[in-house]
C-alpha cells in the first residue's frame, strides 16, 4: 500500500520558496523592455518554441522531477495561468509580486507575526491599492495610447500602431480575426456590417458565379425558421415582397424542400420582362446559443418577423407586414452580411446596450463570454481582419499570440482607462497606502498592520525588477526617485532615465495591473497559511493549471 508522506511547519514553508524562487527566477528576466523570449524544448525530438508569454511557459512545466520544488512551482503556475486567462498579460508581474510576497510574510511569520492577523491586513490592503491603481487610470482618448499599451507586449512600432488602430475604431467588444500568412506580412482590413456564416441554397442565386457573390440591393427580408416544403408555402412569401414593392427580396430559411427551392429559383431566373424579383435563399451555419441569437437578432437588424410553424403563425399566412427590409445584402465567402437600415438603428443600439451590460458582468475567462462577443459585434459591425506573417513558423505562431493577448489587453485599457506602466503604478500606489496605515496605526492589532506594510513593501517588486533586469547598479534610489516624483512618472528602462509615462507611451491597461496584484498576493497568501503538505508517492500530472 502506497502511504503518503505528510511534511508539517518549517519544512512546509521550505518547501513552498523552493518552488516559488524557481518559477519566478525563470520569468522574472522578461519582465520590462529589455526582457528576451525563453526557448522551450519539450523533448528531443521536437523543435524548439520561442515564448515570450508567462503563461505559455509556465503550462509547459509539468515537474521540475522534484516533488519539494514542484509544490510551490505548481502554486505559481496556476496563479500566473489565470492572470493570463483574466487579463491576456501581466503573468511576469504576478510572479514577481507573488514571490516577493512570499518571502517576506515568510520572514514575518518565523518572527511570531499571526498569520490570520496578518491576513485581514493584507485583504485590506489590497482593496486601498486597487482603488488607488484605479484613481491613476486616463481614459482612452486616441488610438496612439492604445498602440502604446500594445507595444508593451509586442515590443514591434508597426504591429503595435495596427493594433491599437482596430481596437480603437472597432471598440472594446470588437470580433478580430486573425490570419497568419506564410510570408513577412502585415495588413488590416475593416469589415462593414453584420455577419453571419450562412450556405446559400442554389448556386443559381449568385449575382456573379466566377466570385460565388450574391448582392442584393434594399431587398425585403423574410426569416422562415421552419422548412418550406410545398409551393403553398412558398408563394405567400413572394406575394407580400411583391405588395410591400420590393424588387428584391431575401430567403433566410431553415430548410427547403426541392418543390420550394425549384419555384424560387425559377422566378430569379426568369427572362427580364417576366421577372418579378430577384432573390437570394440562405441556411444559416451556426448551432446552438448563436443559431437562436442569429434569428433574434437578424429580426432586430431588419425589422422582420420570424415565422415558423412552432413559432405562433407559419409562412403560408405571410403577410407584408411581417417582411424586413435592408439597405443591402451580400453572401460570399459561405458568409452573409447584412447592412441595417437606419430605422433599424434605435432598437438595435437597445439590444447593444443590454448586450453590452451583460457582458460587462462576465469574468473575463468565462467559457462563453467569446460567443456573447462575436454576437455583439454583429449587432454593432464591428468586425475586423489583422493579417499576420513571418518568414518562420516560430515567429509567426509568436506573432499570432501576442496579436491575441494584445486586443484582449486593450479591451480592458478601453474599459476602465491606462496607467503608468513599468511597474510605476503600482509603486506610486504605495504612498496611498502608507497614508491609510498611518491614520489606522493604534487602532487595530500590531499583525493587521504588519500585514499592510507588508503589501506596501511589495509594491516596488516589479518596478525593482524592470530596473535590475535593465543592468541598473541602484534600483532603490531609482524608485525612491519615481515615487517622489509622483504619477504619472516612470522609469523608462531602455533610456535609463525617468520620464511622464504618456509621453513616452510607457502605459499599463488599469486591469491588467489590478488583475495580476489580486492574483499574485491571493495565489501567495495560500501558501502562506498553508501548515501541511500531504506527497504522495504516483501523483498524478495535470496538463490544464
Amino acid at each position: 500500500m502506497n502511504r503518503p508522506h505528510v511534511v508539517g511547519q518549517p519544512t512546509t514553508s521550505k518547501h513552498f520558496l523552493q518552488g516559488i524562487d524557481r518559477m519566478a527566477d525563470l520569468l522574472a528576466p522578461t519582465l520590462g523592455p529589455t526582457g528576451g523570449h525563453i526557448a522551450s524544448q519539450r523533448d528531443s525530438g521536437q523543435k524548439v518554441e520561442l515564448l515570450d508569454n508567462s503563461a505559455t511557459v509556465t503550462r509547459r512545466i509539468l515537474s521540475f522531477g522534484s516533488p519539494q520544488q514542484d509544490i510551490g512551482a505548481m502554486v505559481m503556475r496556476n496563479l500566473i495561468w489565470r492572470v493570463s486567462q483574466k487579463a491576456g498579460d501581466g503573468a511576469a508581474t504576478a510572479a514577481v509580486i507573488a514571490r516577493a510576497l512570499y518571502r517576506d510574510g515568510l520572514r514575518l511569520t518565523t518572527a511570531g507575526v499571526n498569520s490570520v492577523q496578518m491576513e485581514i491586513g493584507v485583504k485590506k490592503a489590497v482593496r486601498i491599492v486597487c482603488d488607488a491603481v484605479y484613481a491613476q487610470a486616463t481614459p482612452v482618448a486616441d488610438e496612439d495610447l492604445l498602440s502604446s499599451v500594445a507595444r508593451t507586449i509586442t515590443k514591434e512600432d508597426a504591429l503595435s500602431a495596427i493594433l491599437g488602430e482596430m481596437s480603437y475604431l472597432l471598440g472594446q467588444d470588437a470580433n478580430i480575426m486573425i490570419e497568419k500568412y506564410v510570408a513577412q506580412y502585415l495588413e488590416r482590413e475593416y469589415i462593414a456590417g453584420a455577419h453571419y456564416k450562412a450556405k446559400i441554397s442554389s448556386m443559381y442565386f449568385y449575382s456573379d458565379a466566377k466570385r460565388k457573390r450574391a448582392v442584393l440591393a434594399s431587398p425585403a427580408i423574410a426569416l422562415i425558421n421552419d422548412r418550406l416544403s410545398t409551393i403553398e408555402q412558398t408563394l405567400p412569401i413572394l406575394e407580400a415582397a411583391l405588395q410591400s414593392g420590393a424588387k428584391s427580396l431575401l430567403v433566410v430559411v431553415k430548410e427547403l424542400s426541392d418543390a420550394a427551392l425549384s419555384l424560387l429559383v425559377a422566378n430569379h431566373r426568369a427572362k427580364k420582362e417576366q421577372k418579378k424579383l430577384d432573390i437570394t435563399a440562405v441556411k444559416l451555419s451556426v448551432i446552438g446559443d448563436e443559431l437562436r441569437w442569429g434569428w433574434e437578432d437578424l429580426a432586430t437588424l431588419t425589422g422582420a418577423t420570424v415565422l415558423g410553424a412552432d413559432i405562433g403563425r407559419g409562412p403560408s399566412n405571410a403577410r407584408p407586414t411581417d417582411l424586413g427590409s435592408a439597405q443591402r445584402i451580400e453572401y460570399a465567402g459561405e458568409g452573409l452580411m447584412v447592412v441595417a437600415n437606419k430605422e433599424a438603428r434605435a432598437a438595435i443600439q437597445d439590444e447593444v446596450t443590454k448586450l453590452r451590460s451583460f457582458i460587462a458582468g462576465l469574468p473575463l475567462d468565462d467559457d462563453d463570454r467569446p460567443k456573447y462577443v462575436r454576437r455583439l459585434s454583429t449587432l454593432t459591425g464591428g468586425i475586423g481582419r489583422l493579417k499576420v506573417g513571418a518568414e518562420s513558423k516560430l515567429h509567426r505562431e509568436m506573432l499570432h499570440k501576442q496579436a491575441e493577448r494584445a486586443f484582449q489587453v486593450l479591451s480592458s485599457a478601453q474599459r476602465n482607462g491606462v496607467v503608468p506602466g513599468g511597474g510605476a503604478a503600482l509603486a506610486h500606489a504605495a504612498s496611498t497606502l502608507r497614508s491609510a496605515i498611518n491614520e489606522i496605526r493604534g487602532e487595530v492589532a500590531a499583525d493587521e498592520v504588519s500585514g499592510m506594510q507588508l503589501v506596501e513593501r511589495v509594491l516596488v517588486a516589479p518596478m525593482m525588477q524592470i530596473v535590475a533586469n535593465a543592468g541598473s547598479d541602484t534600483p532603490s534610489l531609482i524608485i525612491y526617485r519615481v515615487q517622489e516624483a509622483g504619477p504619472p512618472i516612470t522609469y523608462e528602462a531602455l533610456g535609463g532615465c525617468m520620464t511622464d509615462a504618456y509621453a513616452a507611451g510607457l502605459l499599463d491597461a488599469a486591469d491588467v495591473v489590478v488583475t495580476s496584484f489580486r492574483s499574485a498576493i491571493s495565489g501567495a497568501m495560500m501558501a502562506l497559511t498553508t501548515d501541511a503538505i500531504v506527497y504522495h508517492k504516483n501523483p498524478e500530472q495535470a496538463l490544464a493549471p
